[in-house]
């Protein structure tokens, strides 16, 4: 029995860090992309749209990326 505990313990941890490096790599993936969104928007006469092409974003991805601007007042987005 005290084998079967800390092995339940070690699954469940294991687990945790999972999650946890998972959303820290999105959340950092976001933030970085969205960084380079508008550095591209401050530097060329690029739209959103067309920064958007430069860095591959796929269309799936798009609204996320609005909506990021969007929250964070960095960009003025009109559709």
């Amino acid at each position: 029995m005290t084998e079967v505990m800390p092995q339940f313990i070690q699954v469940k941890l294991d687990r945790a860090k999972k999650e946890t490096t998972e959303e820290v790599t999105k959340e950092t993936t976001e933030k970085v992309t969205r960084d380079y969104l508008l550095n591209i928007l401050n530097t060329t006469n690029l739209t959103l749209d067309g920064a958007m092409d430069l860095l591959g974003i796929p269309e799936a991805d798009r609204p996320m990326y609005k909506d990021l601007l969007k929250k964070k007042w960095l960009y003025n987005i009109s559709y």
